[in-house]
């Protein structure tokens, strides 16, 4: 998880308007409170999917609905550990669907 002593959260914005972006889950982040619903895979990890259609029955709860047009999203992390101010840690790259990379929960 994102070394924050607060909370972490990662909010997506249409591209275009700067707005939230509708969608019919009313899900416009995902953040530290939904931790213990995220579905995560057999060696610990989480899989966020920030896609517009959604995913299969079982990774709803880590499904961030984004636009077919442009977006983008922002992790916000409350009161950081150090770890992630003085730059020994960075989030994971965002990676497009369907790259052989990915790892399937």
């Amino acid at each position: 998880m994102p070394p924050a002593k607060a909370f972490w959260s990662i909010t997506m914005y249409d591209a275009k308007t700067q707005l939230l972006v509708e969608n019919s889950i009313n899900r416009y982040l995902v953040n530290t409170s939904m931790e213990d619903k995220f579905v995560y895979g057999d060696d610990g990890s989480l899989t966020i999917y920030l896609q517009s259609e959604p995913p299969s029955e079982a990774l709803m709860a880590n499904w961030l609905p984004a636009p077919v047009a442009p977006f983008y999203a922002v992790m916000r992390l409350y009161v950081p550990e150090p770890e992630a101010y003085e730059g020994e840690w960075s989030p994971p790259p965002m990676v497009r669907a369907g790259d052989a990379s990915v790892k399937k929960a």
